[in-house]
């Protein structure tokens, strides 16, 4: 291990002072493949409506009812399934989750109508929701403090490669196989991962040092992460007083000067979680008030895909240099201006780099809420930690999408609509900067800079 020589050293800085390695890279890769099996998953209803609706011989509004009844489940297992995976260990609630996943995939195969339909959907958001803050937290307790946020946004960039799936299922499955050929997928892939997640998906020695001081584990997995070459060294975790860990949820994550972090992390993650619900509505702004062509829109949708994709993977390397207080409030906030231009170039060409700008910038955000939130929190329940922030988001999503009928209800112009669209990127921005301003919140040091 660089920089550990012979003795014992505590969990965290072994940790801190490891080189990246096979170890890290195969959690990382394993981490960002899941979550784009989750952000295929999840989505996958909006990809099929169409011939859904006309399989089970229902209008395509019906289908709504499925997409509820999905929300509903992603909102309780945003809440429920993180604190599960502090207290079992995060490739244990992996496996079941996952597992869920397959299962609900193959029911879904066999269904013929709408109720079992929305019934498998709820059970695919109850195990699917809290998957990218459970994989998150691992990619984030698994590195090195210099790379805690590198690793964390590359993980929730599986998400957009999730969407770039979606997009080839429906240009090569979809019309030969139809709806349920999209589903084999969703039941193939996690039952891929299920033997990978046994294998070589490792617990978190953060958490499992967290539970268990004592753990026999913990020696024999802090030798798996050291690189090849590196001296062996001895490592001991301290241990929680009884009564601490007995309080330590509340105190943790809504205790006294934990309070005000936890509510301004929500909030955060509400304002960006808002501007995605919203944005739902995007395609039909584009085609019906701005007058874009459908060849216009796909474009449209290519670009803010691409910058997306960038954003997750960049952000995470400047917010471990720069500090997730510049860096994300700077992020939300040229998001927010970007959104504006977008109604303010439209339909010109300026319009595609507004979008580009916007979707670097907003998707960059998105996944830097993840690291921030994992940053946030002790090892003992970053899991809840983060998984709450996306449960909070969640609850507020479930009325974003008013905002469509509102806008074209009352015949908002381009200018207008992507104004609003702007300000709850602007806000997310104003709460990050508050936030990172508290004493006791993650701030970048040149310690962190020299490794």
């Amino acid at each position: 291990m660089a920089g550990a020589g012979s003795g014992s050293v505590d969990v965290d800085s072994f940790l801190d002072a490891l080189r990246f390695n096979r170890f890290h890279l195969t959690v990382l890769v394993l981490c960002t493949l899941l979550t784009a099996i989750d952000g295929y998953e999840l989505y996958v209803v909006g990809w099929v409506l169409p011939k859904l609706a006309e399989d089970f011989g229902v209008p395509r509004t019906a289908i709504t009812s499925a997409m509820i009844a999905q929300q509903v489940g992603m909102l309780l297992g945003a809440f429920v399934i993180p604190p599960l995976a502090d207290r079992f260990g995060r490739p244990r609630v992996l496996l079941a989750c996952y597992g869920g996943m397959m299962l609900s995939a193959l029911a879904i195969v066999h269904t013929h109508s709408l109720v079992p339909f929305a019934a498998w959907r709820f059970v695919a958001g109850l195990c699917g929701t809290a998957m990218v803050p459970i994989l998150v937290t691992l990619a984030s307790e698994t590195a090195p403090q210099r790379l805690r946020s590198t690793m964390s946004t590359i993980t929730v960039s599986g998400t957009m490669i999730g969407a770039l799936l979606g997009a080839a299922m429906q240009a090569f499955v979809l019309e030969p196989f139809g709806w349920r050929g999209a589903f084999w997928i969703a039941a193939a892939m996690p039952a891929v991962m299920l033997p990978l997640i046994w294998f070589l998906l490792p617990e978190s020695l953060r958490s499992m040092a967290a539970r268990n001081p004592e753990d026999p584990r913990i020696q024999p997995l802090a030798d798996r992460m050291r690189a090849a070459g590196d001296a062996p060294v001895s490592v001991h975790a301290v241990a929680r007083g009884k009564e601490t860990r007995k309080r330590a949820l509340l105190s943790d994550i809504l205790g006294p000067g934990q309070l005000l972090k936890t509510l301004l992390m929500w909030a955060v993650a509400i304002s960006s979680f808002v501007f995605i619900t919203a944005g739902v509505w995007k395609t039909t702004i584009f085609k019906d008030v701005v007058g874009l062509n459908w060849q216009q829109v796909a474009a449209i949708n290519a670009t803010n895909t691409v910058a997306g994709l960038a954003g997750m993977m960049l952000i995470g390397y400047c917010i471990d240099r720069l500090g997730f207080k510049l860096v994300m409030t700077w992020t939300f906030l040229l998001a927010a201006v970007g959104a504006v231009m977008i109604g303010v170039l439209a339909p010109g060409a300026g319009m595609f780099v507004a979008v580009f700008a916007m979707a670097i910038f907003q998707h960059g955000g998105q996944a830097g809420i993840a690291a921030m939130a994992a940053a946030l929190y002790p090892p003992s329940h970053r899991a809840t930690g983060v998984g709450w922030a996306y449960g909070a988001g969640r609850i507020a999503s479930i009325f974003a999408p008013l905002f469509g009928n509102f806008v074209l209800g009352e015949g908002f112009g381009a200018v207008g609509i992507f104004a609003l669209l702007a300000v709850p990127l602007a806000s997310a921005g104003i709460f990050s900067f508050w936030l990172m301003s508290l004493p006791g919140t993650p701030t970048i040091t040149r310690a962190n800079l020299k490794h």
